[in-house]
This record gives C-alpha cells, structure tokens and sequence, in this order.
C-alpha cells in the first residue's frame, strides 16, 4: 500500500466515524480508557518496536554488546521521562504535548511546507479542545493533577478554534498541489474536532500515525513482507507487554480510570522520546539512509518526508 492510498484509507475511516457517531451512545471516559488502551497497544504501539530496524541500517550494530548498550541506553531515556513525570507532572505534561506536536508533524509526506507541518502537528493538541475542553481537562488531570491541568487547558484553549481556521485555510490553499495531502490535514483536523478526544486520538494514532510509520519503515529497509516486519517487532513488544504489566501491578490503589490514563500517555510519553531519538535522525535527513541487505543505499528510501 502507498502511503497516498494509507492516507485517504484514514480519511475515510476518520468520516466514516463522524457520520454514523451521532448514532452511537455517549460511553463514559473511564469506558473509554479500558476499550480503547488495548487497541493503542496492540495496533499502535508497535510502529516504535520497529526502531531496532533504523538503528540497524544506521550502527550496523552486530554484537550483542552492541545491542545491550543499545537496549540500555533506550531504556534509561524511556525511565528518565517517567521520573520526570513523577517528580514534576505539570512540566511533563506540557513537554508531552510540545514532543507529540513536533513528532505527528512528521506524518505528512513529500517536500511539506514547515507551516502546513507545525498545523498538522498541533491539530493533534488544539483541536479536542473546541468542543471537549472539559473531557481533556479531566485527561489531563489524571496526569498532572487538577490545577496543572486547568492551567494548560486555559493556557491553551484560547488558541483552538484559530487552529482549526488556519488548518482548514491551510489545506484549501494546498488543494490543488497536493490533494491528498490536504484531505488528510482536513480529515485529522475534523476528527479530532469533533470526535471524543479518546476515540479521536486512538484513530489517528492507530490508523494514520502508526500505519505510515510501519509503511515507511517497510520501504526504507526494504524489509519486505509485513511478516517479517511482525518478526522484529515481536521481542520489543513482548518486553513492552512486560513493562505495561510491571506499571499496572506497581499503580494499584489508584482509580481505575486514572491508572489507565497514566499508563497510557505516561507510557506514550516514556516511548516516544528515545523512539524520537532514532527516528527523527532519519526523517530530518529525507528518510534516505535506508540500505537493503548488501549495504548498498535504498533508492526507495528518498521517497518520502523530509
């Protein structure tokens, strides 16, 4: 599957959604939670296993020393964010925010203007709040606690709906460039809009965010078959799995709802950093360091963002 046909995928998906969810009953956040927290894992979660892939192609990593150090080192980040959190919830959640920006704004593909990038990105973080402001706010909550969390609302509330203008202004203007492109900048942008912000990001998450990734990881290493791809994330999942299950047995006495949004976007958080790390070392330079199996540069590699 190419990415434009990844893209109007999502896109049809995200409308599908927002047409038949005026049928569907209202489901209480805590509901939410404990649907929708293994869907994130099971389908969104293992786009990052797949980092070991571009650390191969970029070390070319062959002891098991060398993985070890590797392993450490990705681990330690992953902790350190979660201290962070631990010790100054209100400072994390607002770097969480500002991280998940700057990675989603990675999605779209080709030569993207920085502009159309940074609306996109923030699309991900504005738009729950036209409509769900206080859903967030109760999201956030169990992150920061209620004054942090009012405070970042607050902060950034005012900010929403000019969001929202600018992006829509945005793909109109792009339109006739680039299409798909645009379809999706709307599609995120309505979706997370309007949707439950749960039910919105686990979309956009599963079927956008991490869709992409695994395609693009595909091409850039010329992987193959997505049972191979499956193969390699197979032990970081598992050891992932195990992280999830360790947190969850340590969280105990919290509320339920709470637990699950900790272990959530605390989790995510924890992830994505040192995933960053990796990642965006490629992305920035044009996804064009990808090598096939005799070393030699991937041509399909520069076929996408920079």
């Amino acid at each position: 599957m190419s990415l434009r046909c990844q893209g109007l995928a999502f896109s049809a998906l995200a409308w599908l959604f927002l047409g038949v969810s005026q049928w569907l009953p209202q489901v209480e956040v805590q509901m939410q939670l404990a649907l929708l927290a293994p869907v994130i894992l099971l389908l969104g979660v293992p786009h990052g296993a797949l980092d070991v892939v571009f650390v191969r192609q970029l070390t070319r990593f062959q002891s098991a020393a060398g993985w070890s150090l590797f392993a450490i080192a990705y681990l330690a980040v992953a902790a350190s964010v979660v201290v962070w959190w631990w010790l100054a919830p209100g400072s994390f959640l607002m770097m969480f925010l500002l991280v998940s920006a700057f990675h989603f704004s990675g999605d779209p593909d080709g030569e993207t203007p920085v502009v159309f990038r940074m609306l996109y990105g923030g699309a991900i973080i504005f738009c729950p709040l036209t409509l769900h402001a206080a859903e967030v706010s109760q999201l956030f909550a169990s992150l920061a606690g209620v004054s942090a969390a009012s405070m970042i609302v607050a902060a950034l509330q005012w900010a929403a709906w000019p969001w929202v203008v600018a992006a829509g202004v945005a793909a109109i203007a792009a339109a006739k460039r680039e299409p798909t492109r645009s379809i999706e900048l709307l599609s995120v942008t309505a979706l997370l809009s309007f949707a439950p912000p749960l039910i919105g990001f686990t979309i956009f998450f599963c079927a956008m965010h991490s869709a992409r990734h695994v395609l693009r990881t595909r091409v850039y290493s010329n992987a193959g078959t997505f049972r191979h791809l499956l193969c390699i994330a197979a032990g970081p999942m598992l050891a992932t799995a195990a992280g999830v299950a360790i947190a969850w047995w340590l969280s105990g006495g919290k509320p339920l709802d709470t637990r699950l949004a900790q272990l959530v976007f605390v989790g995510l958080a924890a992830l994505t950093v040192p995933h960053m790390m990796v990642v965006e070392r490629v992305r920035l330079t044009g996804w064009v360091r990808g090598r096939n199996k005799s070393g030699s540069t991937s041509l399909n590699g520069a076929i996408y963002d920079r």
